[in-house]
């Protein structure tokens, strides 16, 4: 939720709400497609001014239970299926309207969903630890030194706790990748196709989010697979056990941050995942 000036409205995806509703309802619609019992939605913080904080009041996730489902409605009647309303209505099926029911929202305490999130509350407690209250004027200080800075130790705490060794980070590197990130950067400006590998365009509010939303894919990790997956392709080049070193590429453009990351050793080598990929241990 964003803050300013007497108003308030939310964000989701870079897209911004001027209701909580208008953005569960896009949220929704982005997700027609999928089957699911219950969709939770995470309070991340709130941003006034610039400064990320976290509002103790505000609900930590809100569930969203079932999906559309189909009902029949007859005499003012509502039913689960056609047949129940025919028998509902003493069979007169043109007195029969169908209507879709929306999802039902409501507020869930974190404990209920440990279960199925645990890695995103353990990924959530380290982002507070190392960014809470660091928006844009502190993150962009010494030309975004304080961001890199937070970025190798929050991915150092990820690597600490899959039981892996630190990074540093090699200046030269660094230089070469900053170069990259401005070449994308010109890019972007001229409206270019760019591949965005272990690289982001991002809006100044959640460029600190980067890292623990590429740490968050380890929930489509197979850790009994040896092969690489798209859908985990950043989680786990920040966990791979080989890699020592790593370097940062930030530049503004408008509004935006292209942030640009080089490891080496290069992680995600075919066969090799089982050797280097390995579950949280704390």
């Amino acid at each position: 939720m964003h803050i300013g000036y007497g108003s308030q409205f939310y964000s989701y995806h870079d897209q911004f709400f001027s209701t909580k509703k208008q953005m569960i309802d896009h949220i929704l619609e982005d997700h027609k497609n999928m089957q699911f019992d219950s969709l939770y939605i995470q309070y991340i913080n709130s941003i006034y001014n610039g400064e990320i904080f976290f509002e103790k009041n505000m609900p930590r996730y809100e569930r969203i239970i079932g999906k559309r489902k189909e009902m029949y409605q007859c005499n003012g009647k509502n039913f689960n299926s056609f047949l129940q309303a025919i028998d509902g209505c003493s069979k007169n099926i043109n007195s029969i309207s169908k209507l879709t029911t929306k999802p039902v929202i409501i507020n869930t305490n974190k404990n209920d969903i440990n279960h199925i999130n645990d890695g995103i509350n353990f990924s959530k407690k380290i982002w507070y630890k190392i960014w809470n209250g660091c928006g844009y004027q502190c993150y962009s200080k010494n030309n975004f030194q304080i961001m890199k800075f937070n970025f190798l130790k929050e991915i150092n705490e990820y690597r600490y706790a899959h039981g892996c060794g630190r990074l540093m980070e090699n200046l030269k590197l660094s230089m070469h990748i900053q170069m990259i990130a401005e070449k994308i950067a010109r890019m972007y400006r001229k409206g270019e196709k760019i591949n965005l590998n272990n690289s982001a365009i991002v809006n100044l509010m959640n460029a600190p989010l980067l890292i623990k939303t590429w740490y968050d894919e380890n929930k489509y990790y197979n850790y009994e697979s040896n092969y690489l997956n798209q859908k985990a392709i950043h989680f786990t080049s920040l966990i791979w056990m080989r890699t020592r070193y790593i370097g940062f590429g930030i530049t503004k453009v408008n509004e935006m941050l292209v942030i640009t990351i080089m490891y080496e050793p290069l992680p995600n080598i075919p066969n090799l995942f089982t050797k280097n990929i390995f579950r949280r241990k704390i």
